[in-house]
């Protein structure tokens, strides 16, 4: 589903405020934000924990639950290569039934596949990109969660030894523990789309039990004669893998 573009009205009441990843962690405050002449969004500005400045594409932000939210990179080229997978496979699947029922000419079905053929390989150079910023930010975090493990570790024992209060290890654990949550929690999306990336790499398409029913409905003696269309030489048809549900 497309995502509904940020408008002014909108934004500009939440200048100053703090924003978040969609993890949990604080990315800075919105400052300001720059707009089209019909009121839409472009880009927002944040000023950083340190007082760095970042300018964000209004395509890596969304609101949420009154909260800014700022996708990371590999979130916004994700959201882009799905829905671009998904609108491919479900139109090769919609031309390959056209073409096994004979409702339009080789030469017609050809054109389309060719093109649509071109389509999904510039969607599969996408999705390289995508398989690489996931694994680069897998590896990261589990590098980032083994150092909040030795400073847990450390903390402990320095608590334990009575060198820091209870105060202190309690504000302190509370951080570092918040740190490893959102790690876990961009993890586990992480994982979840690359594994939604999978399905759509191997040319899996969901159909329906009911759409499964009509389709497998008894042929009539006229269709059971009906020649198939012929094979066009160069081009395969999509797998099909049915899913019930």
């Amino acid at each position: 589903m497309a995502r509904a573009p940020l408008t002014v009205d909108v934004v500009q009441q939440m200048i100053g405020e703090t924003v978040y990843d969609p993890y949990g962690r604080v990315i800075g405050k919105l400052v300001s934000l720059e707009s089209d002449i019909d009121g839409t969004v472009q880009q927002i500005v944040v000023e950083t924990e340190n007082k760095d400045i970042k300018f964000i594409p209004s395509e890596a932000v969304e609101v949420s639950e009154g909260r800014i939210i700022v996708w990371p990179e590999w979130k916004v080229l994700a959201y882009k290569v799905l829905a671009s997978y998904q609108r491919a496979l479900k139109r090769l699947k919609g031309l390959e039934e056209m073409y096994s029922r004979n409702e339009i000419p080789a030469a017609v079905y050809q054109e389309l596949r060719r093109k649509l053929n071109q389509s999904l390989a510039r969607v599969r150079d996408e999705a390289k990109k995508l398989k690489s910023l996931i694994k680069s930010r897998i590896d990261e975090i589990d590098d980032n969660n083994l150092k909040l493990d030795r400073a847990i570790a450390n903390l402990k024992v320095s608590y334990m030894a009575g060198e820091i209060s209870e105060k202190a290890y309690k504000t302190a654990i509370e951080y570092l523990r918040s740190a490893k949550d959102s790690n876990t929690r961009e993890l586990e999306d992480l994982k979840k789309t690359g594994a939604k990336l999978e399905s759509l790499e191997t040319g899996t398409i969901e159909i329906s039990k009911t759409a499964k029913k009509k389709e497998s409905k008894p042929a009539s003696r006229e269709e059971k004669h009906e020649a198939k269309p012929p094979a066009i030489e160069g081009i395969q048809p999509i797998p099909v893998k049915v899913i019930e549900g």
